[in-house]
């Protein structure tokens, strides 16, 4: 299933209850707020996931969670970095996480966020980083191979098979994206894959590929059939994380609207229909500070200081109906 609609009203209504409560242990907080960024990030809006990710270690600091709940959101926002292009932030985090030789469960999501690091950086600098998360990864697979946790070992392999087709290894790479698939088709995964975007839909139109002769293979056809049901997931989208559009032509000689995102575009219609920042938030089932960062991000695209100058300037640029 891949019901992004329904599992946001869910976990923000699960953020508002623990967070209102003290005596909530700070467990089920953290992973409220971190599945709630992962969510806003699988939906391509990463102002959202940023703002959400941010509620979590402020609270996360307030409230003195442990080191490692506060570590977790630290690498949730250095593979959001890596998700916006943002290199050198992500690689600032990796720098000062220290040493991975600790592969205790608990870390299991920063040393995952670590080896994609090292795969970004070796995409612009030496090939030395490629055989550092593959070495990372190793250990990572025999650790939970080990313990059958077989959510973890689909990631593993997830990432080893992006890190193989870095390198170069195209059979290798392969066959470590199969053996994911093999796992993960009776669990109906999606997110795990489609999340790493065209790297990862490149490889999985290469298995097909390489395997269109074997259909005769029984146990050929499962990752091959759940390989075609996933690349119908991956869809071109805009930085809102909405399908792109032809924008609408008005007065200006460069089109405004092409750098407002769809989420930013629905703010600055509500605002134009009165509605207040807590009411904006409500319709949109998202944090109120998330409205104003979308709010700030209008009036300096549109080179305004007020919600009565965005919507006289979105009207006179034909952004919005009379």
């Amino acid at each position: 299933m891949d019901d992004l609609d329904s599992a946001e009203r869910y976990l923000r209504q699960a953020v508002d209850l623990v967070v209102g409560d003290l005596t909530v242990d700070a467990n089920p907080v953290t992973e409220s707020y971190l599945s709630l960024a992962r969510l806003h990030e699988a939906r391509g809006h990463p102002i959202e996931a940023r703002a959400a990710l941010d509620e979590f270690l402020s609270l996360a600091h307030r409230r003195a969670f442990f080191y490692l709940l506060a570590e977790r959101g630290e690498a949730a926002r250095a593979r959001l970095a890596l998700r916006e292009d943002d290199l050198p932030g992500a690689t600032g985090w990796a720098e000062g996480y220290g040493d991975a030789a600790e592969l205790t469960y608990t870390r299991e999501e920063q040393h995952l966020t670590l080896a994609r690091v090292l795969i970004a950086r070796a995409e612009n600098g030496s090939a030395d980083y490629l055989n550092e998360a593959l070495a990372l990864l190793e250990r990572m697979f025999a650790a939970a191979t080990g313990a059958g946790r077989t959510n973890s070992v689909i990631e593993i392999l997830v990432l080893q098979a992006l890190a193989l087709q870095a390198r170069h290894e195209g059979t290798a790479a392969i066959q470590a994206v199969e053996r994911a698939l093999a796992l993960a088709e009776s669990e109906r995964y999606v997110r795990v894959f489609v999340d790493e975007g065209a790297p990862m839909a490149a490889l999985l139109k290469d298995l097909i590929q390489a395997r269109r002769n074997t259909l005769h293979d029984q146990q050929l056809r499962g990752p091959l059939r759940y390989a075609r049901r996933l690349l119908t997931e991956f869809h071109p989208r805009d930085p809102s994380g909405t399908p792109s559009s032809t924008p609408t032509p008005h007065s200006r000689e460069r089109p405004v609207d092409d750098s407002l995102s769809g989420r930013e575009r629905e703010v600055l219609g509500l605002i134009a229909a009165g509605l207040s920042n807590r009411e904006i938030a409500a319709r949109m089932y998202i944090a109120t500070s998330t409205v104003k960062s979308y709010t700030n991000s209008i009036f300096r695209r549109l080179g305004v200081n007020s919600r009565t100058q965005a919507v006289a300037e979105a009207r006179s640029l034909g952004l919005l109906s009379d």
